[in-house]
This record gives structure tokens, sequence and C-alpha cells, in this order.
């Protein structure tokens, strides 16, 4: 009730000041961008309504990324563009974007108590106004939204969400009985750099004489059979100790988050939205059975794959000391022929000599009508606005504006510039990252730890359990925090 009141008495105070404003001229500072100016997508600003000031966003998560810090001083491409597109809103709105940065390694767990749920669930308790919106942690940020502390964005005026600048794969996969409660577009790049992918080695492929990554996407012969027999052409015991280790050369360098990310490339999700707007449990079923059985025949022949963070020698998990010493020194070092992580990899190895290319996510089967790839939860943040926001319709405004102007400075920053224009080697791999955009999966399951599958298949290769007992153990769990999650979106009202 408390959010119902306030929003609606944000919106009377804008009916009252467009009444009294009548055709007086706005006092607004006028738009100078001459492009958006021309774009009939730029946002509109009712006459009258003044959103000048500061406006604060909380920025957090498990990866110290923030897309709205930048100053006169920026020299990469992308803080540039963070800081052409807060200058653009500052002179024609008057908009001044601030935030506070609590991004840390590893503050946002999958249990969504960590830092950012901590800071706006603090403030609500406290009656504070700190932020007038947020990039949370997904897992900060879903557990935000069904403790009823963030608005449901379709509820705010000037927002959109059926705009371009808004993700409308995320608007599918993460709206609960029609509500939006946080999410991502061309607002960030967080969730464009930590989308899974596979990188490979040209070199390697050429040496060994194995089909062309790129042909096989482009004739839909991209699957998992057609991937792991290509894995299990290439492997070498190089110091011949007779113990594959993080000096031997492998077809296939992974590490623990493919086990989970592999489901949304066969196009499976751990909970989707039904029909009637609710989650809905989709983990278990025979293709699935049969997805895993197939991924971990693969992920368990130590002889073809390295799994970075597994240590072979004790069957326990590697000192994460090593892992990126040992990810990059095979990579770089031209042993591994194809290559599982997010895109953020890619900057990794920009400066390398590795001839390395791009590719989708293998499907399951030939059948599969269309590719998919997982945006990770433990590395992605998503916009929301807190309930405690001292404007919800203001917020709103600005946030939408940030979006419009992310499309017009920062996305094209990322990719054609960054992306695109310095850590692809070639015209193929674009070809790829289109299709990798394009597919990508949210899955609710994974971002509300439902079940705590997303932990469960992520530690598969550690714990060598099958699909059918991390399902029923942990299926009661599930299908009762799906109840509860349900129940409790349906008593939110706004």
């Amino acid at each position: 009730m408390k959010r119902l009141l306030a929003l609606l008495l944000a919106i009377s105070m804008i009916v009252l000041s467009l009444a009294a404003c009548g055709d007086e001229k706005t006092d607004v500072v006028e738009n100078t961008d001459s492009t958006a100016t021309q774009d009939p997508n730029l946002p509109a600003i009712p006459e009258g309504i003044d959103i000048s000031g500061e406006f604060n966003i909380l920025v957090s998560g498990n990866m110290e990324r923030n897309d709205f810090d930048a100053d006169e001083s920026a020299t990469t491409t992308v803080d540039v563009a963070i800081y052409r597109r807060n200058e653009a809103i500052k002179q024609a709105y008057g908009v001044t974007i601030l935030n506070d940065d609590i991004t840390k390694f590893n503050s946002a767990p999958a249990t969504g108590s960590g830092t950012g749920f901590s800071a706006i669930y603090n403030d609500y308790m406290a009656g504070n106004a700190r932020y007038d919106a947020a990039m949370v942690g997904t897992y900060d940020v879903a557990t935000l939204a069904y403790n009823g502390l963030l608005w449901d964005l379709n509820s705010l005026p000037y927002i959109d969400l059926t705009k371009g600048y808004w993700d409308q794969k995320a608007n599918e996969d993460l709206a609960v009985g029609g509500k939006m409660f946080y999410t991502t577009g061309d607002i960030s790049i967080v969730d464009n750099i930590y989308t899974h992918a596979l990188l490979f080695n040209k070199n390697i492929i050429d040496d060994y004489g194995l089909d062309d990554p790129y042909e096989l996407v482009r004739n839909d012969q991209w699957t998992l059979e057609k991937l792991t027999s290509l894995v299990k052409q290439v492997g070498q015991d190089v110091d011949q100790n007779g113990v594959y280790n993080e000096k031997d050369m492998y077809g296939l360098l992974t590490f623990k988050d493919p086990t989970l990310a592999i489901m949304a490339g066969a196009g499976e999700q751990v909970a989707t939205i039904n029909d009637d707007g609710e989650i809905e449990l989709t983990f278990y079923n025979e293709r699935v059975v049969n997805l895993y059985d197939q991924f971990e025949d693969l992920l368990f022949d130590q002889a073809h794959v390295f799994n970075y963070q597994y240590d072979n020698a004790t069957g326990n998990q590697a000192s994460q000391s090593v892992w990126d010493t040992n990810r990059d020194s095979i990579f770089n070092e031209n042993r591994a022929a194809f290559y599982f992580n997010p895109l953020s990899v890619v900057e990794r190895h920009r400066d390398s000599e590795v001839d390395f290319g791009i590719l989708p996510y293998p499907k399951f089967d030939a059948t599969q009508e269309e590719y998919g790839h997982n945006v990770s939860a433990y590395h992605t943040q998503f916009l929301c606005i807190p309930v405690m926001s001292k404007n919800a319709a203001t917020s709103g405004a600005v946030v939408e504006l940030l979006a419009y102007y992310g499309q017009q400075y920062l996305t094209p920053a990322y990719y054609e510039k960054t992306l695109y224009g310095q850590y692809v080697r070639d015209e193929e791999s674009t070809e790829m990252l289109d299709i990798i955009f394009a597919t990508r999966v949210f899955d609710v399951g994974i971002y509300y730890s439902i079940g705590t599958y997303n932990t469960e298949l992520g530690n598969i290769c550690f714990s060598r359990n099958s699909i059918a007992t991390i399902y029923e153990t942990h299926r009661n769990e599930a299908e009762s925090k799906i109840k509860s999650l349900n129940d409790s979106f349906a008593k939110l009202s706004y």
C-alpha cells in the first residue's frame, strides 16, 4: 500500500504540474544532442516535468563492473562512452549521474543475501531513500524482487520496456505475472560481457584436420555430439609423466560453469514462466537426462578435457590461486582446441598471438530450432528501482534516458569499437556473436536459486552426481520455493 500511495502521489503531482504549465515553455534544460533530437525513439519527458538534479545509482555485484562511473579523464572506448552518455543527459535534462559502487568479488552469493540486497533492505527498514535506481547482482536483485522491495518497472510512467533499448528476451524470460522487477538492455553491457560462449584455436583445427566450426554452425551441424567428436581427437601428454595436468594439450579447456550453461545451450531451463505468468519447474525430463549423459561423457574425459578448477591428481577442487594461471597459459600456448567461458574471457587474450575465433554453444541435436546462451547469474547485474527511491516517476524517466543514450553511446562502443573492433579477429566471429546475442537465456530457475539446482549442476564436475539424484534430492525444496515465489509475486500490487 505504501508503494501504491507513493506512486499515485508522484503521478498526481505530475498531472497538477502539467495543468499549471498549460502552454508555457518547459524549464528543463533543452536537449542539445543533435542525433537524439531527430530520433523518434527519444523518450518523451512531458513539458513542465523537471527531472533535473542528482541521480544516485547503487552498483553492486560479484564483478567489479560499473557502467555508470566515468569522467573526462576516461581513456578506454567504453569509459569514454559512459562519460559521453552521462554528459548528454546532464546537458539535455540537468541530471547529474552519481553512483555508489560496492562491487566486490564474491559479494553476492547464491543465497541472495549479498551486499546489494543488504544496502537496499537496510534503506527500506530505516526509511531512507539513498538510491534512485540500482544495478544489482543477479541473486540479490531476485531476492529483492520477491520480497517486495523493488518497483514493477511496467507500472512506472516513462518506462517503456517494449522499446528496442531494453532486452526483449529478458522481458520474456523474467516477467512474473506480467510484472518486471529487474531487467537489462543498452543501459549496461555487463550482461553481454558475461554471456557464455565458446572460443576455438584455428591453428589446432587446421593442424589436426578438423571440420571448420564456422561451416558447421552455418550448416546447422554444430551439435554437442559433433563438438565431442572434435574434442576427442585432440589430446597429448606433453611432459610424458603419465598424468594429465596443466602442462598438457587438450581438445577442450573448461571450468564448472558450463555444466549449468549447457542446459541453455540445449534450449532447456531449470524453470520458466508458464502461460499463466507463474514460475514452473522444467528442469527434469528425458531430454535433459540424455543431454547430461552426453555432456558428462565429454567433461570427465581427462585425456582430452582440462577443467582448470579441478585437480586431476586429488579429485578435489583446484586451488583458486592457479585457476587464471592455468587457463591463460593453456590457451595462450596453443594447448586447447576449444574453450568454454563467458565472453569476458575474450579480453584476456586480446594481446596473445593465438589465432582464435568465437562460436555459439552447440545445440543438443540438429532438431533443435535455435541456439541458447546462458547469461551468467554469478557475474551479471540487473537494473532495478528500489521502492524507497525518492520519486519513482523521476527514476523511471532517468533510467529510460540512460537506456536510450546507452543505445546511442555505450552499446556501439562495446560492440563496434571494442568487441568487434579490438578483441575479435575475424568477420566470422562477428557473425557468430550475432547468433549468440540473439539467443540469450535468462533462467528464473537459476536466478531464484530454485532447489539450489544452480549450485548442484555447477558442481557436477566435483560431485559426479547424476541428474536423477540431483533432481530427486532437491525436488521438494524446489517445489516449495516455487510455490512461495508465486504466492509472493501474486500478492505484490502496484
